[in-house]
């Protein structure tokens, strides 16, 4: 077990020496009216989200600092699932200071083991982007992230993540799900 907490504590050291922004999407937040939510964000970024997505916004806070940077919009749809787990397209919006930057791609949702770290977590997720370790993770064919896996939409102030990757590694209570709840302690890392 103390090598398992070892490596995890390694790597994401090295992803935040290496990362260009890492951000904690972090807090309780009930999924919003789509409809209103997917207009608003068309007209701020051009980016479309319709269908099944639920959508939740949540303070941004900076790794480093712990100080909220910005507001995040996590939008998500559940494509693929049982009870072991299951696989989510995710639109994530970053509006910050300097600018915005929209993420699309998969995630995966798998039940957390009990006596493993905070007894409020439900869920773990997680996603690398198809540049990732070596550029040998493709997006599942025939998914809706065959052709997502990173940012997709920047705002000049943002420029230089415009082809970049974004890693995701969370957990999640989804006890209160059914009605609309989810609490998160995700990490976006966003690299150029």
């Amino acid at each position: 077990m103390k090598k398992i907490l070892l490596f995890i504590m390694i790597a994401l050291a090295s992803a935040s020496a290496q990362a260009d922004m890492a951000l904690k999407f972090l807090g309780t937040a009930d999924a919003n009216d789509l409809s209103q939510l997917a207009q608003e964000l068309m007209a701020d970024t051009g980016v479309a989200v319709s269908g099944d997505f639920g959508c939740f916004e949540l303070p941004v806070f900076d790794l480093e600092s712990g100080n909220p940077v910005g507001i995040g919009v996590d939008c998500l749809n559940i494509f693929s699932g049982d009870d072991s787990g299951a696989m989510i397209e995710a639109i994530t919006f970053f509006f910050l200071p300097r600018g915005t930057l929209v993420s699309h791609g998969c995630t995966s949702v798998r039940p957390f083991w009990a006596g493993v770290g905070d007894s409020g977590v439900t869920h773990m997720t997680g996603s690398i982007g198809p540049a990732e370790l070596g550029g040998n993770n493709p997006p599942a064919a025939g998914t809706p992230c065959e052709s997502t896996g990173g940012i997709v939409h920047t705002t000049k102030g943002m420029s230089k993540f415009s082809d970049g990757a974004t890693r995701l590694s969370g957990a999640v209570n989804l006890s209160n799900a059914g009605a609309g709840e989810i609490t998160f302690s995700c990490l976006f890392v966003l690299s150029e």
